[in-house]
């Protein structure tokens, strides 16, 4: 008995460190929102834009996630955002640009601080 309970509690500490991440931010860029000519006043006067980039600057080993709705017009869309972010100082590595899984209007930025022992 005491030999099985030593195997559960090493799979549950594996478990913990397993690399699953936090979600620090979790935030939705509408269409509307998006200036017709983005500058960088305008691009950094979206909340969404400044909560991810106020917590990636506050916080070590995170990546930027950005979601898009299906179709090229939301992948071009996502890809001008990213650019963006590398020129705010996000470094490019740290940022994925992926479809969404699910219905989805606009831009969905997250941001995870990953466990450690998953960072690059």
């Amino acid at each position: 008995m005491w030999f099985g309970l030593a195997l559960f509690a090493c799979g549950f500490g594996v478990l913990a460190e397993s690399g699953v991440s936090q979600v620090q931010v979790d935030a939705q860029l509408d269409r509307e929102q998006w200036p017709a000519q983005p500058t960088t006043p305008a691009l950094l006067a979206l909340n969404p834009v400044r909560q991810v980039l106020s917590h990636f600057e506050s916080t070590r080993a995170c990546r930027i996630t950005i979601r898009y709705a299906g179709g090229d017009a939301g992948k071009y869309w996502a890809r001008d955002l990213r650019n963006w972010l590398v020129s705010f100082g996000v470094p490019l590595s740290d940022i994925t640009v992926e479809p969404a899984a699910g219905p989805l209007e606009g831009l969905q930025l997250v941001l995870e601080k990953a466990n450690p022992s998953t960072t690059h």
